[in-house]
């Protein structure tokens, strides 16, 4: 059996078979830096092998496992292997796999690229399409904050706690005037339906300038990031409206449904 129940405008929760993961919004002080937050168990029914293909979402995902049993990851050209306590999903631009040998509980924040730049002051290019151990990225503070989510059980004090943490981090690390976040809030607000001349227009910089700063801090084009914004896009639309594309194709500027 499959099913997605919508709760409210703040949260939702998505069943499938397999696994069950209850979404949570940020509040608007920290929308433009943070997409969502998560918390989720997979495998549900403790399968012997259960693997999840994950499709890209543009963003950098940050998953703190709740419980012993952790995800298997892999690297490019190496083998799965089991994922730190606290993992750091760099931006990936294809799909990618991850398998769940026992139920794994987790709960997950989700940012903007220029988001996680811009609340620990680390340029997420550094870990593009691969994962990283978080406390080697961000710091050991990320050490206390997680084994402070870990004794709570709550999932609304989970996402008090990581309001406080991320809000002091940005306190700390907060460029104050971010061209290539500007653009990237830009490129969102208009689920990627936007072209380069118009980016340039609103923003004060030059179209080479942005592509060199975007490659130095993300590691992809702008491009990229239009790309991957509107595949987002499609991604959450298919999970609130299953069932046909054509609508999808439209709202995406597809000029029809096989394009798309």
């Amino acid at each position: 059996m499959t099913g997605k129940v919508k709760l409210s405008g703040h949260f939702f929760v998505l069943i499938v078979m397999g696994l069950s993961v209850k979404d949570q919004f940020p509040p608007v002080d920290l929308s433009h830096y943070i997409e969502r937050y998560w918390s989720g168990t997979f495998n549900l029914n403790q399968e012997r092998e259960f693997n999840m293909n994950i499709v890209p979402n543009g963003c950098v995902e940050l998953i703190l496992h709740l419980s012993d049993d952790h995800c298997l990851l892999n690297k490019p050209h190496s083998s799965f292997d089991k994922s730190p306590p606290f993992t750091l999903l760099g931006v990936y631009s294809k799909p990618y796999t991850a398998k769940f040998p026992s139920r794994v509980n987790a709960f997950g924040i989700r940012f903007y690229p220029d988001g996680f730049k811009n609340v620990f002051g680390v340029p997420p290019g550094e870990f593009l399409s691969t994962y990283e151990d978080g406390a080697d990225v961000v710091g050991k503070e990320l050490e206390h904050f997680w084994s402070k989510i870990r004794e709570d059980k709550e999932a609304s004090n989970r996402v008090s706690l990581a309001n406080n943490f991320l809000r002091k981090q940005l306190a700390k690390n907060r460029v104050s005037y971010d061209k290539t976040h500007m653009a990237m809030h830009l490129i969102r607000q208009n689920r990627g339906l936007i072209g380069f001349s118009e980016i340039t227009d609103k923003i004060p910089i030059s179209l080479r300038q942005l592509q060199r700063e975007f490659r130095k801090n993300y590691g992809i084009t702008i491009t990229d990031y239009i790309r991957l914004t509107r595949l987002n896009t499609a991604n959450k639309y298919i999970l609130a409206n299953p069932g046909s594309l054509t609508e999808l194709s439209y709202i995406l500027n597809f000029s029809d449904q096989s394009h798309f």
